[in-house]
């Protein structure tokens, strides 16, 4: 994004400003959200939380601590957090819910081997703890660098490194367990 730190610093003041840093960061807040949750009712609503935390301490974001996106996928990280928190405590599971995905513009056979697959990479992800979900939904849903995932969790990069990849390796596991096709 062109301009970005001053396009940070007049959205303080200016909506169009903030318009523009919302239409850019919207789609990886999302979907960092929606993989973490699987309802794309509760993703909203996650996701306009984040927002209104946006603006509201935008005025106190500090370019010299760390860049725009740290912070602003640090607040979706910690509403995260604060979320799955809640749902421990009333007994949810929000990534089965990621099986009502919709799929457009597929054929019904099309449509049964996307949901097929993605039942068994959901079963394969639920075998994963809740840090190396969060650290995969970073890097691959949010598409975060190692180094911006260091500042969003307070791990090293190296420590990062090092739970992506045994994470990814378990869950390779995991998914020839459940019977994985890389070819369906």
């Amino acid at each position: 994004m062109k301009n970005h730190q001053d396009l940070v610093a007049r959205s303080v003041n200016d909506p169009a400003a903030f318009a523009e840093l919302y239409d850019h960061y919207l789609p990886r807040i999302y979907k960092y959200i929606r993989y973490r949750v699987g309802d794309p009712h509760e993703a909203e609503d996650l996701t306009s939380r984040v927002f209104e935390l946006v603006v509201s301490k935008i005025g106190s974001y500090q370019k010299d601590k760390a860049p725009f996106s740290s912070w602003i996928f640090t607040i979706a990280h910690n509403t995260m957090t604060d979320y799955i928190r809640a749902q421990k405590r009333n007994r949810c599971v929000p990534i089965e819910w990621m099986g009502q995905i919709a799929c457009t513009g597929d054929s019904p056979a099309d449509t049964l081997i996307r949901r097929e697959k993605l039942d068994k990479l959901l079963k394969a992800m639920t075998r994963l703890g809740d840090r190396e979900r969060d650290l995969i939904g970073l890097k691959f849903a949010a598409g975060l660098t190692n180094g911006a995932i260091s500042e969003i969790t307070g791990l090293t990069k190296s420590n990062v490194a090092v739970i992506i990849y045994r994470a990814v390796q378990r869950l390779r596991s995991e998914l020839d367990a459940v019977g994985w096709d890389e070819d369906d």
